[in-house]
């Protein structure tokens, strides 16, 4: 049977596309669709009835791939060899090939466990497959590289994966493992802030490390309480190192009290002079960033060469906060010219200069804002009651390099990749086939990929290949029926749910972020379950949210819910809907109205911040995309209110 197999799929590698009309492609993926589920299962018996419909189909060797990848511990090495030989740049085979490795290592087979180590993963950075081949060194007799690899492991301030055990021991037990070895360990892992690896490590040598590793773990815990002392440091307390890092952490957390405790230090000569700059700079900088009473006073204070671009923003927001318009004006004209050129600082600009008595000068800024399209262009627009310049520009189609490229085999490949639901395959294959293509044919592969409905590509291709203007392309409307049906139910615009969708996953139904938000509106799985329940709506753990139907009932619900939370207001329920409602209430104003634009602009985390801005630029598009008409950003922007329980008093 393998090697039926096999030659029937070498005989299919250069197949371009399956034969026959439509009709028979689509029971070609069906059969596919089938086959690839028996096929994970390792069952190529319940595969082979549909071998002959298959014929031709571009997937074929991917069938084969999943098949080896299932079986690989009962598979000789040469099926796997001459699978990968013949099929390296396929999208699964870096994955069967990790499988095929981890079992030669689970085999004890280490002479070829290196040779493909060595060949595809040396330079990978994988430390548990460094691990692995340092073991199969050692059980190989290469006694060199295993002292090399294995000292180059050790000496890192992270723990390792349990693969490093076994080499660590064996360090250990041939007396290579030193106690100057251990220390210097020790000494990376206090400066990673990896205290219990350090703890571990301190174990092995004598008292006087534990108990500076305990100074250390004080030090995090309660720098405040560790470094508030008026009488002068003695010993050990006098370490700079330790002292820096505890004034480090108060910078960041803590920049009023680091701000008393810094001259103190600096005068005993713990501190030196530049480390007293760069703290200075650190507590100025977290000072405007948090907003604090002193935050502009202290980069006032800054050494002019302290004063990059990031004190300058940070120092344009703190003045934003506080209203302080000249202070903006001051902090941009800080910035270097390129940031300053940067579409928020010349709204900022305008605003500032409006507020000082220069209306002219700021409508002129304004002015030139609004030729453009996007979040500040829209709001200059707004300023000067101008139109909005959508900017739409149809790219032009040529029918004959998508014709070509519609034959391509890698495009082929991604297409079919698609078509049958394996979607991040088909991204893997269609981001390869496009890197081979120039510019040009890349802007066709975007316009191709749009008349698929594959919109997450064509917008990820055409916008990096130069079709900003095609607001079709840029702007896709997928699965209207479903938003058309269910925003309503949640008491939102559909444009608002596709400006939500859009910023969130491009349109891909299967995409999960590092966080483990999954799906078009990436709702995490505990949101997913408590929202289906409160809506009566069945839902099968998280693979429910790659179902569009399901994931934009829920996420349509739950944005429905921020905006009545916040008191429909949408703006905050944006914000909300990325970074969660407890921590937007806590960024609301103490006790002013503030404008929204203003309270946008000094949202505390740079995600969020930019979420907001690109979602409410998004809905106006859509709105005008699917309507026919405009709706004026500011007009859905009101005035933030202060937290519950505070004055409301609006600041002009």
């Amino acid at each position: 049977m393998q090697r039926r197999l096999i030659l029937l799929v070498l005989s299919l590698l250069g197949a371009t596309a399956a034969s026959g009309s439509d009709a028979d492609l689509e029971k070609q993926r069906g059969a596919f669709r089938d086959a690839w589920i028996e096929a994970e299962r390792g069952d190529w018996r319940a595969v082979q009835p549909r071998l002959d419909e298959l014929e031709g189909y571009p997937l074929l060797p991917d069938l084969e791939a999943v098949y080896f990848r299932a079986t690989v511990k009962q598979q000789p090495n040469a099926n796997i060899e001459r699978f990968l030989a013949t099929n390296e740049t396929l999208w699964i085979a870096p994955s069967l090939r990790l499988r095929w490795i981890n079992s030669l290592a689970q085999r004890n087979d280490w002479q070829r466990f290196l040779e493909v180590y060595r060949s595809h993963y040396a330079d990978a950075g994988n430390t548990r497959l460094d691990c692995v081949a340092t073991e199969a060194m050692a059980q190989t007799g290469d006694a060199g590289g295993f002292a090399r690899e294995a000292r180059r492991l050790w000496l890192v301030g992270i723990s390792q994966p349990k693969e490093c055990d076994s080499v660590f021991s064996r360090l250990r037990e041939t007396g290579q493992l030193t106690d100057d070895l251990v220390l210097q360990r020790l000494d990376l892992a206090l400066e990673a802030e990896q205290f219990g690896l350090a703890a571990y490590l301190a174990r092995q040598l004598d008292d006087a490390q534990r108990q500076r590793v305990k100074r250390w773990q004080r030090m995090r815990d309660r720098a405040e309480t560790e470094l508030a002392t008026p009488k002068p440091l003695r010993g050990a307390d006098r370490d700079p190192a330790l002292v820096i890092y505890g004034l480090d952490r108060l910078a960041r957390n803590e920049p009023d009290i680091a701000a008393q405790l810094l001259p103190h230090y600096a005068a005993a000569n713990i501190v030196d002079n530049a480390e007293q700059q760069r703290l200075e700079r650190k507590i100025a900088l977290w000072s405007a960033r948090k907003y604090l009473p002193a935050g502009l006073e202290r980069v006032h204070q800054l050494d002019e060469s302290a004063v990059d671009d990031d004190i300058c923003v940070a120092w344009t927001r703190a003045a934003l906060r506080s209203s302080a318009w000249h202070e903006t004006l001051a902090a941009i004209d800080a910035m270097s010219a390129e940031e300053a050129g940067d579409s928020a600082w010349l709204y900022w600009r305008a605003r500032a200069l409006a507020k000082t008595g220069e209306p002219e000068a700021a409508a002129a800024i304004f002015e030139r804002l609004a030729a453009e399209r996007g979040y500040h262009s829209f709001l200059a627009a707004d300023r000067l009651d101008l139109p909005y310049n959508f900017g739409h520009k149809p790219a032009a189609a040529d029918d004959a390099v998508i014709d070509a490229l519609e034959q391509r085999p890698d495009i082929v490949r991604a297409r079919e990749l698609f078509a049958v639901g394996l979607d991040s395959a088909g991204r893997v294959e269609w981001q390869r086939a496009v890197a081979r293509l120039d510019r040009d044919t890349r802007a066709q592969a975007a316009i191709m990929a749009h008349r698929w409905g594959w919109h997450s590509r064509a917008i990820a291709t055409g916008s990096a290949n130069g079709l900003i203007d095609d607001l079709d392309i840029r702007f896709p409307a997928p699965y209207l029926d479903l938003y058309q049906s269910l925003s309503p139910r949640a008491n939102i615009a559909i444009s608002w749910a596709y400006g939500i969708t859009r910023s969130e996953s491009l349109f891909m139904r299967d995409v999960s972020s590092p966080a483990g938000a999954i799906g078009l509106m990436q709702l995490m799985p505990a949101t997913g379950a408590s929202t289906a329940r409160q809506i009566n709506l069945r839902y099968s753990g998280s693979g429910s949210l790659t179902d569009p139907q399901v994931n934009i009932a829920l996420g349509t619900t739950y944005l429905g819910k921020m905006l009545a939370r916040f008191d429909g207001n949408q703006v905050l329920a944006t914000a909300a809907y990325n970074a969660g409602p407890k921590r937007v209430e806590r960024w609301l104003p103490e006790d002013l109205a503030m404008p929204a634009d203003i309270w946008v602009e000094t949202i505390p985390f740079r995600e969020t911040r930019g979420y907001v801005k690109r979602v409410m630029a998004a809905e106006t598009v859509f709105l005008w995309r699917l309507n026919g008409t405009v709706s004026r950003l500011s007009l859905r922007m009101p005035m933030v209110a202060p937290a519950a329980g505070s004055d409301a008093v609006a600041r002009r």
